[in-house]
């Protein structure tokens, strides 16, 4: 049976699943440092399965581009996400109508010769918020998201 947290002396783990243990050692028996997001909120993890952090439809064009998970328009996009749309309730509701739907819309994305279009609206998208012109961004994300919804209806 393991000794509990107090009784082995080493760092205690503050917050996450493994909250009130100790925490665990590297290959060299040392205990592992705090991880280095230690007190950030997490990305909202998608149902997907595919390990994506939520921005589903712009990570499928980004990925189609051959474009890592932290290219310059979805860093520009989660931030816009996080700054700004999550901080207000019209944002909020956004957002959890965006999570609730894009997953299905992906395959559209993917297959049905859309990659150009979306593309050029992520980029226009894009643009906007780094004029610091919020509601224009909304809006061309938008446009986007509605088309493709209607094309999957």
């Amino acid at each position: 049976m393991a000794k509990p947290p107090k009784d082995t002396k080493g760092p205690i783990v503050k917050t996450g699943p493994t909250k009130g243990q100790n925490r665990s050692r590297n290959d060299d028996g040392k205990w592992r440092a705090k991880r280095s997001d230690a007190g950030k909120s997490r990305p909202a993890k998608d149902n997907s399965g595919g390990g994506k952090k939520g921005c589903f439809i712009t990570t499928a064009a980004c990925e189609l581009r051959g474009l890592p998970d932290d290219c310059h328009e979805l860093r520009v996009l989660r931030r816009f996400r996080d700054d700004v749309l999550v901080t207000s309730r019209e944002g909020r509701a956004l957002v959890e109508e965006y999570y609730r739907v894009a997953p299905r819309l992906v395959l559209i994305v993917e297959v049905n010769g859309e990659h150009d279009n979306i593309w050029r609206e992520i980029q226009s998208t894009v643009d906007h918020i780094e004029r610091d012109n919020h509601l224009a961004a909304i809006t061309s994300y938008r446009f986007m998201f509605e088309r493709l919804r209607s094309m999957a209806d």
